[in-house]
């Protein structure tokens, strides 16, 4: 009896060649139920990870790849391809197409299954982490009709003053590099260092901001910029209009230091770049918001917005917003909708409910941190 089994237990072992897939499929597997109870644990996840684990993974990356001088974003895909390449030129010479297929297939699963566990264990957790809104103590509130108006009028005027201390009454689009400040990474990293660490934030490393090139590279997909987890960076196209680039970059290092949410690393942007002492880096950032802001009053009410408010719209700001229209109209994006509900999607799944509306969740973020520091005052 005892000979007869273990010739069946010999057939059910996978070939070495494909141990190392099985255990990539675990690790995955592992990871994603770990990710489940994460979401249960939010203080643990703070504590342990966001605060901990996560802080060595950014010294690791930031004092390593991070000081190579151009976007590991590259070195990246470039690996991928080697990899399959590799792969392939190893596969079986011989075998049925059924011993093939089942080869190939448990290749493909490992490599998910490596990529996933990466992705979490490298920054992915941070979306079981407690809040920003509940850190900060912001009482955070959905913005009625009124309220929505009365933010748009009030970013207007500030944004019109801001534009005017830095440029005069000159109503020509800001197109050239004249205001763009000297070390741009740099000085964006350390505005929102500085920003976090007065709110009692770890800030680990160094997140690099770094530019992507061919031009639309991104865009192609329809981002402006991208933090990619697998080698801890921040990406930014270089075809977006220069009065984009140092809000996206903010954005994209905001997800390097720990927050996952695209509302909140928006809100990161404008709280740290909004008031700062260059007015270019400060209208860029104030820019960015009312685009949001002016975007969500015209999704209110569309006539309001055409009839009453538009031709209220300094001609400066104007010609800022027609700039960035035309420069991104230069790079096609390959289908948008299919991209949108991907991202949706993906998203949800990772706990946010409002999935690609959590972008606009800058607004009550924006809101309810002002209302909170003019208390304070």
């Amino acid at each position: 009896m005892i000979k007869k089994v273990v010739p069946c237990i010999k057939l059910m072992k996978f070939p070495k060649t494909l141990s190392a897939s099985v255990k990539w499929v675990i690790f995955g597997l592992v990871t994603l139920l770990l990710n489940l109870l994460a979401h249960q644990q939010p203080e643990f996840v703070e504590r342990w990870y966001s605060r901990g684990i996560f802080q060595g993974v950014r010294y690791g990356i930031d004092w390593t790849t991070g000081r190579l001088p151009f976007p590991v974003f590259y070195l990246f895909w470039i690996g991928v391809v080697v990899c399959w390449v590799l792969l392939y030129w190893r596969r079986p010479r011989v075998g049925t197409l059924r011993l093939k297929a089942g080869y190939w297939l448990t290749r493909f699963l490992g490599f998910v299954g490596f990529i996933v566990g990466l992705f979490f264990w490298m920054w992915g957790f941070n979306y079981a982490r407690v809040p920003l809104k509940t850190q900060l103590g912001l009482q955070v509130q959905p913005l009625d009709s009124t309220v929505l108006w009365q933010e748009l009028a009030r970013e207007t005027q500030d944004l019109n003053t801001l534009r005017t201390a830095l440029v005069g009454n000159d109503t020509n689009a800001l197109d050239d590099a004249r205001f763009w400040p000297t070390h741009a990474e740099d000085t964006i990293r350390e505005t929102l260092i500085k920003w976090l660490v007065n709110e009692n934030f770890p800030v680990g490393g160094r997140v690099r901001g770094r530019f992507i090139y061919p031009q639309g590279t991104l865009l192609a997909f329809g981002a402006s910029g991208i933090y990619w987890p697998f080698v801890g960076e921040g990406n930014v196209d270089a075809a977006i209009h220069p009065l984009r680039k140092l809000p996206a970059m903010a954005h994209e290092m905001s997800h390097g230091y720990g927050f996952s949410d695209e509302g909140v690393c928006n809100f990161l942007a404008y709280a740290s770049c909004s008031g700062h002492t260059n007015k270019y880096i400060a209208y860029c950032a104030r820019l960015d918001y009312w685009h949001t802001l002016a975007r969500a009053c015209l999704f209110n009410n569309p006539k309001r917005y055409a009839n009453q408010y538009r031709s209220t719209i300094p001609a400066g700001i104007v010609a800022d917003e027609r700039a960035i229209r035309r420069r991104h109209s230069r790079f096609w994006e390959l289908a948008p909708e299919l991209r949108y509900d991907v991202y949706d999607f993906y998203l949800k799944s990772q706990g946010i409910a409002a999935g690609m509306l959590n972008y606009d969740e800058v607004l009550m973020l924006v809101r309810a941190w002002r209302l909170a520091r003019e208390i304070q005052h």
